[in-house]
């Protein structure tokens, strides 16, 4: 349930439009200005999802140790990811295609707001040609320091025949090329871009991003599992190579892409929103939910006859005041988008939701928090006389503390705490009874917009604007 605290002050402000455009009598200009004030005021708005139904004060879902909040984020601004599918066809005979795809990106990379540029394998055509993977760095190498990016080893890369080879990748887009940017997260091997992922964060949230290679193993799924529970706060997206079968098997995932979901995608799918994928010679996708979180798998290949001239690449537009992102297939060759519903169309997927969540090794009940006080409070139940341990995790367009005041019953606790671009860590550890009422406490907390008595206030404020206007302003005969 959504529960719109100003909705009344929406309404009303509405309401004064209608009338006084009815009622006065006003010149262009002044009509335009008494709009934007009531437009601008009506949309000063903060929308709470109550997960129970209830009113003041929110009460958790049904997963104990985290209760999502729907927040209007000041910092929810549009972005964009560019997915460059494989590029094997140009590197081998149309090197100029990944040059303007590039150069593309670097030239929109402010009027788009492009956060991340990720790679789908298939760099190469054949990885011991050196001519090939010299026109794939000078392509790359354009995005520079301009953007983030990441590349992954398709098929072609190193992996096609035998023996396997990664010489050449290593070499072109090897660890030491990424190490010293601050959004390069790690890697499963030391010393070694084969799987990677990296950090960014776009529109108020933190994201992560693997990089993961062409039929990865069972040692590398469980690395990015555990990747993902060391970054419990953060949307996950998963970049791969073969994952969606080809054309002759369509909306089905291959072999290599069953083990990927069932080992890494499903048990995560409360993070894992988004996997992109190419491969298979087309475009194509799948949607599944589990438990009521909805993963996205998209494929975009256009390394077929039809496609290897033009120099397509994929835009994910993510807007988050809508909760959608808009997906497009482009062009820079030939200037045009592919408007067909396999390459146009929007993904639903919630953005101003922000949490907060407490990691414990208790049992955590009944988080509440109190928006009047600046107040989270939650029931912890343990061991008597065992330490507990609690770790709670806050977005900071809610909620602040400068410095934050912890207690247990009502009694101080020592803490440590730590922040990123969109949230606050408050950790304590505590010895007492077998159930305490925890609490933490901001010092800054998202305002209400009080209805009253500012509505009857800029009803009269507009009032007298008009009658002002009429006064000393002769109406022209």
């Amino acid at each position: 349930m959504e529960y719109k605290l100003y909705s009344v002050l929406d309404t009303s402000f509405i309401s004064i439009a209608i009338i006084l455009f009815r009622r006065i009598q006003m010149n262009t200009r002044l009509a335009a200005i008494v709009a934007l004030l009531i437009l601008g005021f009506a949309n000063l708005s903060l929308t709470l999802t109550l997960v129970d139904g209830a009113a003041n004060p929110i009460v958790p879902d049904e997963e104990a140790g985290t209760m999502f909040i729907s927040t209007d984020n000041p910092l929810n601004e549009n972005f964009t990811i560019v997915v460059i599918p494989d590029t094997q066809g140009y590197t081998e005979g149309y090197p100029w295609l990944f040059d303007n795809q590039t150069q593309w990106i670097v030239d929109n990379k402010e009027a788009l707001n492009i956060v991340f540029v990720t790679h789908l394998g298939d760099i190469v055509n054949s990885y011991g040609n050196i001519t090939q993977w010299e026109y794939a760095n000078a392509s790359m190498s354009k995005l520079g320091d301009n953007v983030r990016w990441a590349v992954l080893p398709g098929n072609h890369d190193g992996y096609y025949g035998e023996p396997n080879d990664l010489t050449n990748y290593d070499n072109y887009f090897g660890c030491e090329r990424f190490s010293d940017k601050s959004w390069y997260g790690g890697t499963y091997k030391t010393g070694d871009n084969t799987n990677s992922y990296q950090l960014f964060s776009a529109g108020g949230d933190d994201y992560l991003i693997f990089h993961i290679q062409y039929k990865p193993s069972d040692d590398v799924l469980f690395w990015a599992s555990n990747v993902i529970d060391q970054h419990p706060d953060s949307r996950v997206i998963v970049s791969t190579h073969d994952y969606i079968r080809g054309p002759n098997n369509p909306d089905r995932r291959s072999d290599i892409g069953e083990r990927i979901w069932y080992s890494l995608i499903k048990p995560h799918a409360d993070q894992i929103f988004l996997v992109l994928c190419g491969h298979a010679g087309t475009q194509s996708s799948l949607i599944d939910t589990v438990n009521g979180h909805v993963v996205y798998q998209l494929l975009s290949d256009y390394q077929n006859a039809s496609n290897i001239e033009s120099g397509w690449l994929r835009t994910l537009t993510f807007c988050p005041t809508q909760d959608k992102v808009y997906v497009e297939t482009f062009s820079p060759y030939l200037n045009e988008y592919k408007t067909d519903p396999g390459n146009e169309f929007t993904l639903d997927y919630n953005m101003t939701e922000a949490y907060i969540a407490v990691f414990s090794n208790c049992t955590v009940s009944q988080i509440v928090f109190d928006q009047s006080s600046g107040q989270i409070s939650f029931e912890v139940s343990g061991e008597t006389g065992a330490a507990c341990y609690c770790n709670v995790t806050v977005p900071k367009a809610l909620l602040k503390g400068d410095p934050w005041t912890v207690t247990a019953d009502d009694e101080a606790c020592s803490y440590t705490s730590s922040e990123n671009a969109t949230h606050s860590s408050i950790h304590f550890t505590c010895t007492y009874q077998s159930t305490f009422q925890a609490a933490i406490k901001g010092t800054w907390v998202i305002p209400e917009f009080p209805s009253f008595p500012l509505l009857p206030l800029f009803m009269i404020a507009t009032l007298l604007a008009a009658i002002i206007y009429r006064k000393h302003i002769k109406p022209k005969r």
